[in-house]
């Protein structure tokens, strides 16, 4: 597995670049990814995160995460040798922290949600539908709980605010 974290504006990514790492593996292991794969991970400030989410998605507003996705590690077409590059997850730490006290959570455990949310995403996973919503939330908490243990943090501790319940969206 590599992980290339980006960072260019020197932004405070809210969680260890060896805490990234384990949530990117965590969330790989649980969804049974075996292969070598390949993910970025950025972080961008809000006003460039504006300008992604204004050419991908037509909203004219920063958001605290985006994914997008290149290829699928259960494509039997890629040699099972390859690594598979996965896509990027793009995170934005200010809108990050600022849902997070807004929803009563730090602003490294939103991070770390919006960090699995995006790399759900990037393994096919949307929340477009309400049972699409509540699968991905409950994978989220499942990955949330298995960092909290790995952390040796009481993983009934986890919560999770509203952001992924995005049901009609």
């Amino acid at each position: 597995m590599a992980v290339l974290i980006s960072n260019d504006a020197e932004l405070d990514t809210l969680i260890a670049a060896s805490e990234i790492e384990e949530a990117v593996l965590c969330t790989l292991e649980h969804e049974g990814v075996e292969r070598p794969v390949e993910v970025s991970v950025s972080f961008v400030d809000d006003e460039e995160m504006r300008g992604l989410n204004r050419t991908w998605r037509e909203i004219d507003a920063p958001t605290d995460v985006l994914s997008f996705e290149c290829d699928s590690p259960f494509d039997e077409d890629i040699p099972a040798d390859e690594a598979v590059e996965l896509g990027d997850v793009i995170l934005a730490p200010g809108v990050i922290a600022a849902q997070a006290a807004e929803f009563g959570n730090t602003p490294a455990e939103e991070c770390r949600l919006m960090l699995v949310h995006g790399l759900l995403h990037l393994l096919g996973y949307d929340h477009l539908e309400d049972a699409e919503a509540a699968d991905m939330e409950a994978r989220e908490i499942e990955v949330l709980r298995e960092l909290a243990r790995r952390r040796g943090d009481d993983p009934d501790d986890v919560k999770i605010g509203p952001t992924t319940r995005h049901q009609g969206e």
